[in-house]
């Protein structure tokens, strides 16, 4: 069984903790990713009948320069989700970010996440999909989950979220 990574900057950034999730892990998740990359990121990935596949998407979906609308986002995810044929599925729910850090004009807010968490969770748990809310889990931190820039997880923030992917992964 493989675990592939797929989506965002959440996991894309992850390289050398890789064995934290596994022992067979690909990392096909790239920066800056939306829904409207996961099937590019898939066929990339080869995606197999035996994989585990952990998504995570949201954050930029919600960028007011991508703006996915939040029901074609809903139906684009719940498309691609319903055509792949995968062991089982694992979605990292959007952390969230530090608003205080995003200083760009209309930018990002956590209550325009929460929307596009919201509406991922559901699609994915009519999949059976386990999900790590991550947001949750880097409550305890508040800003020091994310680095400088307000929106990417530091190092402390990964010591939380990895190990909940690995124990979402290895549920039977």
């Amino acid at each position: 069984m493989r675990t592939v990574l797929l989506g965002d900057s959440h996991l894309a950034r992850v390289r050398r903790r890789l064995d934290v999730i596994g022992a067979d892990v690909l990392n096909a998740a790239v920066g800056g990713a939306s829904v409207q990359a996961l099937g590019v990121q898939a066929v990339t990935a080869g995606l197999r009948s035996d994989d585990i596949v952990v998504v995570s998407v949201g954050t930029n979906d919600a960028a007011p320069w991508k703006q996915v609308p939040l029901a074609d986002f809903s139906t684009l995810l719940s498309e691609w989700v319903r055509s792949i044929d995968v062991d089982g599925w694992v979605y990292v729910a959007p952390p969230g970010i530090d608003e205080r850090r995003l200083t760009g004009p209309g930018d990002r807010t956590n209550q325009v996440i929460d929307s596009y968490r919201a509406v991922a969770i559901e699609v994915f748990g009519s999949a059976g999909a386990r999900v790590v809310r991550a947001d949750r889990l880097l409550a305890p931190l508040g800003p020091a989950a994310f680095v400088d820039d307000g929106l990417h997880l530091t190092g402390r923030a990964y010591d939380l979220v990895l190990p909940a992917i690995a124990a979402a992964v290895t549920v039977p």
